[in-house]
């Protein structure tokens, strides 16, 4: 028989406030100001966290805190994060814990197992301050339209023990127990629910969470995506919601950061078009948010994107609520995206390069990997 997920319920009186970005640049800043507030700890889990300026930034303002008695903890994904970074090596001879996720292994299936990646994106302080979203730490995606949602309250502590959590098995194998222990268990907190994604080839849980919310739309439902290869059953779900009468948009960047992802995903448009899906595309630079709002209510966010390594390969965290401030702030913020984007246009669809046509074919066998 088959298990089923286990819940821990954590009850609170739900006095937190909300605050929402849009982009790197303005996180930063909120970052910053944070870190130079904290009193007890500061936790950061990210996938990049790059030798640049801004990489340098952050770490010079978490050794002045280090020095301060101030307990600092980075977990950061080793294929996203160089070993040879720099400033890291300032924090931590200074006093800082950093653990590097899943180092290169040697095995048979040398490119699958390694495509295990760490790709959460959360933030902890103090147990009074959170942040989850899109944004890695780094300047090249500085001008990137983002979704980082900043929590101050008491939800900051579930967000404590899911650093904590994570910071246990930063080199344990996904069979370990301590893993699936993780993987099992569902947080519920008043008007929100935390999913934390391990990777797996049946038990895609943020997949099946998605399906879920799609399948009981009942007027709309929108996503935001930098890449979109979603796989056959969310590409049914939308349009079967689509056939039932639901408004169904999904909005991608006009041009990525991975270009033959977008040739694949291309490819993907005609079907959805003919069923009556809108699509959109981002034209002021890459859009890397990754949000979910179904009929105005419920909204998903988080670091997961809506592509077949996200859903399989990738250690992913999603907070799904219906908490109205928030929701209010990420519709808001869709509602800035889609003024800033084009319709899809079947016409010129149809005529785009064959060179396009014929890399998406070729991508198609290798799609769970991109």
């Amino acid at each position: 028989m088959k298990k089923k997920d286990k819940k821990e319920v954590i009850y609170s009186t739900d006095d937190n406030s909300y605050d929402f970005y849009s982009s790197s640049a303005e996180w930063y800043e909120s970052l910053l100001l944070d870190i130079a507030n904290a009193l007890s700890f500061i936790y950061i889990e990210t996938f990049r966290f790059m030798d640049d300026f801004v990489g340098e930034k952050i770490c010079n303002a978490l050794i002045k805190k280090v020095k301060e008695g101030v307990k600092v903890r980075l977990l950061v994904d080793w294929w996203g994060t160089k070993t040879s970074h720099a400033p890291i090596k300032q924090l931590m001879e200074a006093g800082g814990e950093v653990r590097y996720f899943q180092k290169f292994v040697m095995s048979i299936a040398l490119f699958s197992r390694n495509h295990l990646r760490d790709h959460r994106k959360i933030v902890v302080i103090d147990n009074n301050v959170a942040y989850i979203g899109s944004a890695n730490i780094t300047a090249y995606s500085l001008s990137w339209r983002e979704s980082i949602l900043r929590i101050k309250g008491d939800m900051a502590k579930v967000f404590n023990k899911i650093f904590m959590d994570n910071f246990k098995i930063y080199n344990k194998d996904i069979f370990h127990p301590w893993v699936r222990k993780a993987f099992r268990r569902t947080i519920l907190y008043n008007d929100f629910y935390f999913i934390r994604e391990v990777p797996s080839i049946l038990d895609q849980r943020v997949k099946k969470n998605y399906v879920r919310l799609i399948q009981r739309a009942e007027k709309s439902v929108v996503i935001e995506t930098p890449y979109f290869i979603p796989g056959y059953r969310i590409y049914k779900e939308l349009i079967n919601a689509s056939k039932r009468g639901v408004v169904v948009k999904v909005i991608v960047p006009q041009s990525s950061d991975v270009k033959m992802v977008d040739y694949l995903r291309d490819a993907l448009w005609e079907n959805l078009y003919k069923k009556g899906v809108q699509i959109y595309f981002y034209t002021k630079g890459n859009l890397h948010s990754k949000l979910l709002l179904v009929d105005s209510f419920i909204f998903s966010i988080g670091s997961s994107n809506f592509d077949h390594r996200s859903f399989k390969y990738m250690f992913e965290i999603a907070l799904i609520g219906a908490k109205t401030e928030a929701k209010n702030l990420i519709e808001n913020h869709i509602e800035q995206t889609l003024l800033d984007s084009v319709l899809f246009d079947f016409d010129q669809w149809k005529v785009r390069p064959l060179f396009k046509r014929l890399l998406a074919l070729l991508l198609m066998s290798i799609r769970h990997l991109l």
